[in-house]
């Protein structure tokens, strides 16, 4: 795991999870391409009550998947 995939990350050292607004915010992303993602498999999510949350390792995990950028030639 990357430090930049930590940083985009808000007090990722603290939470232990991630609303999925606070985690679209952060990635940043919006909601139907996380729930996508976790419909996918590609981001793991957790439901307490009605709330969708992301726990921060999950998070995490998914920034440093996302594929790298390649460059114009």
């Amino acid at each position: 795991m990357t430090d930049a995939a930590t940083a985009d990350l808000p007090d990722s050292a603290d939470r232990l999870a991630y609303s999925l607004d606070d985690f679209c915010k952060a990635v940043p992303c919006s909601r139907p391409t996380a729930y996508a993602a976790i419909r996918a498999g590609r981001l793991q999510a957790k439901k307490l009550g009605v709330r969708t949350l992301i726990p921060a390792p999950a998070a995490r995990a998914f920034i440093a998947n996302l594929p790298d950028m390649k460059s114009a030639a």
